[in-house]
């Protein structure tokens, strides 16, 4: 293993010297599932024990991970390089032993982990016994869609333990799996409790990427090695029944939205029987709004000349302004009763998930709205992102109204998207 390693990693300092080769190239067939991409290497003439290849993306994707499909292989992390807005991908394959045999090889998995589209082609350099490059064999190779089903991984099936768990049980499946096969797992919380969290981790310790796909389901892409699962299931919030509100009733287009902010304790109606739906959102009622999704944690004070200590808001303006969450005005003002506009919302939410260490890397395409020029330059990879994640949408076919303000009813809307979808 550490030959491989050692090899592996004084070859991609070397690689970018080789000659590329005017013989005739393997090619990469690909094929997308969800946000994972398949590959597989066809035509491979020459016995190989290992293989470099290089792909350079349209978009950024800093946190893109490798999976190896072949049981009897190594590869180590993938190598990420952004260059303005492209990402260039190396992946490394070797076998532990002997060759990677066969003229046609599945590779493994790709996930992106970002809004990225693949070239049309990449570049190849094949690895003798002794991990050196194949004389030649660096090359342009041509990227091709799979037509037919995606190769299914073979192999050797690696076992998905459970650990210890506490008010709830967690099962998987497939299991065993294969390296590359999408792995479902399913929560089911003790009565009176709910799914927080659920961690894979291989038998390196490294923590493996989750896809929400339910409240109490996600899944992983498995590597070529066992893992272990761990959950941790808390105690359920004492539900709120539904609103009574006059003014939003089921079937109204933010319905659904008014009712999970005002079950969750976000929001509340401006009466018992009044949402208020176009009603104004304030920059201090959003804060507030995010210091209660984040559990009202204590704090300090804000400093902000306008921010009295005994107001609703004191205390989450405090500690957003302490966490680069949101930031004031160059009059040490917070001007807490300003509307909020849709930009200002983009910016506090995506500086909330970079707070959360979420992934904020995906990108929407604004070229579409006649307006996205009008995008203050402090929030165009905030609104780019809310965009890309689903969280805020045009006004219209054609405009983004970045300067307009958020509605009671659109606040709800974004909020529950982020909450349901972005936190948690």
């Amino acid at each position: 293993m550490k030959r491989v390693w050692t090899a592996l990693a004084a070859l991609c300092l070397l690689v970018l010297g080789l000659p590329v080769s005017a013989a005739q190239s393997p090619g990469v067939t690909y094929w997308t599932d969800g946000d994972n991409v398949r590959l597989a290497l066809e035509g491979v003439e020459e016995k190989i024990s290992g293989l470099q290849l290089e792909l350079t993306l349209e978009g950024r994707c800093p946190d893109a991970v490798f999976t190896p499909a072949p049981a009897d292989a190594y590869s180590p992390p993938c190598r990420v390089e952004l260059d303005g807005n492209t990402t260039r991908i190396t992946l490394y394959l070797a076998a532990e032993e002997g060759l990677l045999e066969g003229k046609n090889l599945f590779l493994g998995t790709l996930s992106p982990r970002g809004s990225c589209s693949l070239p049309s082609r990449g570049e190849l350099l094949l690895l003798d016994r002794s991990l050196e490059p194949v004389a030649g064999s660096a090359q342009r190779v041509q990227m091709t869609q799979g037509s037919g089903p995606a190769p299914q991984p073979s192999g050797e099936r690696w076992q998905i333990r459970m650990a210890r768990m506490e008010h709830g049980t967690v099962t998987a499946r497939p299991s065993p799996a294969a390296a590359g096969e999408t792995v479902t797992l399913t929560a089911s919380p003790d009565t009176g409790y709910q799914l927080e969290r659920i961690t894979v981790r291989d038998t390196r310790g490294q923590e493996l990427r989750t896809s929400k796909s339910s409240e109490t389901r996600v899944t992983f892409v498995m590597p070529n090695r066992d893992v272990e699962v761990s959950a941790e299931f808390t105690a359920g919030k004492e539900t709120k029944p539904e609103p009574a509100f006059q003014d939003v009733r089921p079937g109204d287009w933010c319905y659904d939205a008014v009712r999970y902010v005002y079950q969750e304790g976000l929001m509340n109606g401006t009466t018992s029987t009044t949402f208020n739906p176009n009603g104004t959102t304030t920059r201090g009622m959003i804060v507030a709004i995010l210091y209660r999704l984040e559990g009202s944690p204590s704090t300090g004070i804000s400093g902000f000349t306008d921010v009295a200590s005994g107001v609703y808001y004191a205390s989450a303006v405090a500690w957003a302004s302490a966490n680069g969450i949101v930031n004031g005005y160059s009059d040490n003002t917070f001007r807490p009763g300003n509307p909020i506009t849709r930009e200002q919302m983009a910016a506090f939410l995506y500086r909330y998930a970079s707070y959360k260490g979420r992934d904020v890397s995906r990108r929407g395409d604004l070229s579409a709205f006649e307006d996205a020029g009008q995008i203050a330059p402090y929030a165009v990879d905030a609104m780019s992102w809310a965009n890309g994640m689903g969280l805020i949408n045009g006004t219209s076919a054609v405009r983004l109204t970045p300067s307009g303000n958020a509605t009671r009813a659109q606040a709800a809307v974004i909020l529950s998207r982020y909450a349901q979808n972005v936190v948690h």
